[in-house]
């Protein structure tokens, strides 16, 4: 009879419990801008409906047993032979918990590597926009190689960056420092992140590391303040105020924005 109570109060909770992961799932994440972040929120929606029904059966658990069979010392009686372990459960609880840590590291852990990986060979990278990234205390670079925009401004001399939507982009990322020549110029670590694209990467002084981005929405830091690089890595007193505005646009867009660079003498 307990193992019936308890096993349907358990389904009773997993099922609400899952009802909620639907519901409130695809908000795990406040927006979403790139294939990168929909495939993190799908792999968070993954890992939430697998261990919700784990997560009721842990708690119905601690709750359940303890208001079962409570019993005061002095009502205690000897009703024949007890047992003070279960070997089956504690075999059984041991081989899932080893197989349910096996798949995460399978998937997602394992095969987003995989993923991100394959998105820096040069053959996944043909026709993507290179996009230099200078980080320095306490502002960013952005330069466009192939369109010969080596430091791209607002028109209020404001560092921006533009991307046009629907085309990979490849951030090349250095930390460097432009007024200060001594010791190469190496600036401290930062760290590159846009909260709509789903990843970061530091920016460590020596290196040139690389990060590979798919938008897939028009909009912009004025529309969503998620749309922003913003330095992740504590740098010093100005690291609040390390940000960037963030501009994704269409393809035509996108151009005439370059031409209004060259224009500008950027």
């Amino acid at each position: 009879m307990d193992l019936i109570l308890f096993g349907v109060a358990w389904v009773i909770l997993s099922l609400l419990g899952e009802w909620g992961v639907s519901a409130w799932g695809p908000h795990f994440y406040y927006f979403t801008a790139s294939t990168q972040a929909l495939d993190g929120l799908n792999a968070s929606i993954f890992l939430f409906r697998f261990l919700t029904p784990i997560f009721f059966f842990v708690v119905l658990m601690l709750i359940f047993v303890p208001l079962r069979f409570k019993h005061r010392e002095a009502t205690v009686k000897a009703q024949g032979r007890r047992a003070r372990t279960n070997r089956p459960f504690v075999a059984i609880w041991i081989t899932v918990s080893i197989l349910v840590n096996v798949l995460f590291f399978l998937h997602p852990t394992t095969s987003a590597a995989e993923q991100q990986f394959d998105s820096l060979l040069p053959q996944n990278l043909h026709g993507a926009l290179i996009v230099d990234v200078t980080a320095r205390q306490w502002e960013w670079h952005f330069g466009y190689p192939q369109y010969g925009v080596t430091a791209a401004k607002d028109p209020n001399g404001n560092d921006v960056l533009y991307l046009p939507v629907g085309r990979t982009v490849e951030f090349v990322l250095r930390s460097y420092d432009f007024n200060h020549p001594y010791a190469l110029g190496l600036d401290v670590i930062h760290s590159f992140w846009i909260p709509a694209f789903g990843e970061k990467e530091d920016v460590i002084p020596g290196e040139t590391r690389y990060e590979v981005i798919d938008p897939t929405v028009i909009t912009s830091t004025e529309q969503n303040p998620m749309v922003r690089v913003q330095c992740a890595e504590v740098c010093g007193p100005g690291h609040p105020y390390m940000y960037a505005a963030v501009h994704i646009v269409s393809d035509q867009a996108f151009l005439k924005w370059v031409a209004a660079e060259h224009k500008a003498g950027n």
